[in-house]
């Protein structure tokens, strides 16, 4: 029973996060973190002195392993606290100069656009006349809003003022004492908009494991983020099918999507942040018949499907890898298997693996089968391996010629920069990273080199096969 007791214990799901005073967590609203871009549907949603937040878009890829999220600032109304200040606003900064690329302000106010007609501001005095320089003390970084946010959460505020229009304009300032007042008609949860923002008063929050689990959680509860139970080989996999990067600006590939591979099942209150492995899908999102690499070495899928209205992954069977030899014979790469926009790395790890086993079943497998075959076979055989080479030896061909050709490009490229710099202009942008390699090449002209030892050992069977 002790035993019993002390694995549960072990097992159990990580506690919930320990929320800083002041700040209210929970699951967001569905409908309102939908309003996310790309469509999540998911997050954690905080109530802060500095506002209202969803943070949602949990994501792993290549450039961010150990995964990434975003904060959103909800705006419009249903990010608003239940008090009102009876104005519109605007941001007006007074540009003041350009040094280093680096713009200059000075003067920096709120505008009121408008004071409404029984509203707190304009009864207290405060109207289009105006400016707001400060609330209870503080500007909010010149964040528009964010003094919105806090407006909306006190029942009274202090506002300090600059007059901007009529006598003293620009010079004469004044404080307000305000009442705030609250709206007669409830505000609709999900109507509001989500700005990416980054508040570091919520960062070490945001930053802390517990809150990674429950955002890992509330993504598995999602049904397009749904786990998937997977054997790979005798190893057990919880599979999750991610979204492409909603926000590519950030220097993430948008495009791609990535598998998520977890030895642990997500959904059940994760005790790890991040999962064991990754794989790009390919461009063109077949998975079926490709192979991918997790943890503990390579796999193909046999079978694969989505789900085609949600995105979920919803089939998939996986199998070792193994290399097909009738292809190899026949001049094929690992290319095809790896789909397009395959990772270089993967293609050179995998064309070194194909040349490992086309090695080892020339010598253990071959000299049987030349041994027991008849001539018709023979032939078809050294036919295929000579049509292979061709195949092979003008795949090598095109790819120095491509090599050679970025080559150059790059050179040139370095000189026109080496220009533009003596000039004062922007130099050119840099080349997108190549997708093939010195090594790549060197990998084919081995396998043309394996190719052609076998195609001598075939032909001297059929010349034995013809006496």
């Amino acid at each position: 029973m002790l035993l019993a007791a002390l694995l549960a214990a072990l097992v159990q799901a990580p506690p919930p996060p320990t929320v800083p005073a002041g700040i209210v967590q929970g699951p967001a609203l569905p409908a309102l973190a939908a309003k996310a871009p790309g469509h999540p549907g998911y997050g954690i949603h905080l109530t802060s002195p500095e506002g209202q937040f969803i943070f949602s878009n949990l994501r792993y890829n290549a450039l961010n392993p150990t995964g990434a999220a975003t904060l959103y600032r909800v705006t419009g109304p249903a990010g608003l606290g239940p008090y009102r200040l009876g104005v519109q606003l605007g941001f007006h900064p007074k540009f003041l100069r350009e040094v280093n690329g680096e713009k200059w302000y000075s003067d920096m106010f709120y505008v009121i656009d408008k004071a409404l007609e029984g509203g707190a501001a304009k009864d207290a005095g405060l109207d289009e006349d105006w400016s707001i320089l400060k609330v209870d003390g503080k500007d909010f970084g010149w964040n528009l809003n964010a003094l919105i946010s806090y407006l909306t959460t006190r029942p009274s505020v202090e506002v300090l003022a600059l007059k901007r229009k009529g006598w003293g304009a620009g010079t004469k300032k004044k404080t307000f004492q305000i009442q705030l007042r609250k709206p007669d008609t409830p505000v609709d949860p999900a109507d509001g908009a989500l700005v990416a923002e980054r508040v570091e008063a919520l960062a070490p929050l945001l930053r802390a494991p517990a809150t990674w689990s429950e955002l890992i959680r509330l993504r598995s509860a999602t049904p397009r983020f749904a786990t998937l139970p997977v054997d790979a080989g005798g190893r057990a996999f919880w599979v999750v099918r991610g979204a492409p990067n909603p926000h590519p600006e950030q220097g993430e590939d948008g495009t791609r999507i990535f598998l998520e591979f977890w030895k642990e099942d997500p959904a059940a209150g994760p005790r790890q942040n991040r999962p064991d492995g990754l794989w790009a899908e390919p461009s063109d999102h077949v998975l079926q018949g490709r192979v991918l690499k997790l943890p503990d070495g390579w796999v193909r899928a046999r079978q694969a499907t989505l789900d085609p209205e949600s995105g979920r992954l919803g089939q998939l069977v996986l199998e070792p890898w193994k290399a097909e030899i009738p292809a190899l014979l026949g001049g094929a790469t690992q290319a095809r298997e790896l789909g397009p926009g395959g990772a270089l790395a993967d293609r050179e790890s995998l064309e070194q693996l194909a040349n490992e086993a086309l090695v080892e079943w020339k010598t253990r497998t071959l000299p049987g089968l030349l041994a027991n075959q008849t001539l018709d076979a023979d032939e078809d055989l050294v036919v295929r391996l000579e049509k292979g080479l061709l195949s092979l030896d003008l795949e090598v061909k095109g790819l120095r010629a491509r090599l050679d050709a970025a080559a150059r490009a790059e050179a040139d490229r370095k000189v026109q920069a080496e220009l533009a710099a003596k000039e004062g202009k922007p130099a050119p942008a840099a080349l997108p990273p190549a997708a093939e390699s010195e090594r790549l090449a060197d990998l084919l002209d081995q396998r043309k080199a394996i190719l052609m030892a076998v195609l001598g050992t075939a032909k001297q069977a059929l010349a034995n096969l013809r006496r």
